[in-house]
């Protein structure tokens, strides 16, 4: 019977999203609702209004910084309660961790040149995010990565020592902290920015410039990088 259930509301689900797939407008019409004054006037303001090169990153950094705000705090909201339900008292002596560690001598020594590239190639898209493809979002997923594959070949001991959990934890409650801090005179004034102090938007191109844009890529990637690490080791072990 439960599984009649399940077939009957998957079905019902698919039937509906196809429906809503068929009543979206035909890809590539100039009268589509996203063809609007607001896309143009993106398109043609950032550079000038923000000092981003990379247009995504003005939007979500400049106009649209308050929906990054919540969704940062989505991330953080999303860590801490499942450090909440996850998070042992108690190492056990007997974590996945543990019993994961991979010892081959090969891939440690591989992982000292490979990790740090990883790291600096985060960096990079983090800190090139409002020139170019990148940002926050993706340079700490990378950077993320690194620090998962660092647990994975190194070990849940050797790991704590070199990232533990109260100095992170720091990390991820002052980045979330310091973003609403830097832009709260926008959230604030609905983003009017009225006469509140703005710093220089630099030159365009420039990897100073656009005003915060810099420093918020640098937080939104210090709570990604964190949260999807702590993600895996809860999992992985209930453990950090």
């Amino acid at each position: 019977m439960k599984k009649l259930l399940s077939i009957g509301i998957t079905i019902t689900l698919i039937i509906i999203l196809l429906l809503g797939v068929n009543e979206l407008p035909k890809f590539g019409q100039y009268n589509n609702p996203a063809n609007n004054e607001v896309s143009h006037y993106y398109i043609e303001k950032t550079p000038e209004e923000t000092g981003a090169m990379n247009i995504v990153t003005g939007i979500i950094l400049d106009y649209r910084a308050f929906d990054t705000f919540v969704e940062a705090s989505v991330l953080f909201t999303a860590s801490i309660i499942v450090l909440l339900l996850l998070k042992k008292e108690k190492p056990s002596p007997d974590t996945i961790s543990d019993v994961t560690v991979i010892k081959s001598t090969i891939l440690k020594e591989v992982s000292k040149v490979l990790i740090p590239c990883i790291q600096i190639f985060g960096i990079y898209i983090i800190f090139y995010g409002h020139l170019s493809p990148g940002g926050g979002f993706a340079g700490g997923t990378i950077i993320g990565t690194s620090f998962i594959l660092y647990r994975i070949v190194y070990g849940k001991k050797f790991t704590d020592k070199k990232l533990p959990y109260s100095i992170l934890i720091n990390y991820l409650c002052g980045a979330i902290i310091f973003y609403g801090l830097l832009k709260g005179y926008s959230f604030i004034t609905g983003g009017n920015h009225l006469d509140m102090p703005q710093p220089g938007l630099g030159t365009a191109g420039n990897i100073l410039s656009g005003g915060f844009l810099l420093p918020l890529n640098i937080l939104v990637g210090l709570i990604v990088a964190i949260t999807i690490y702590f993600f895996f080791t809860l999992f992985d072990g209930g453990e950090i």
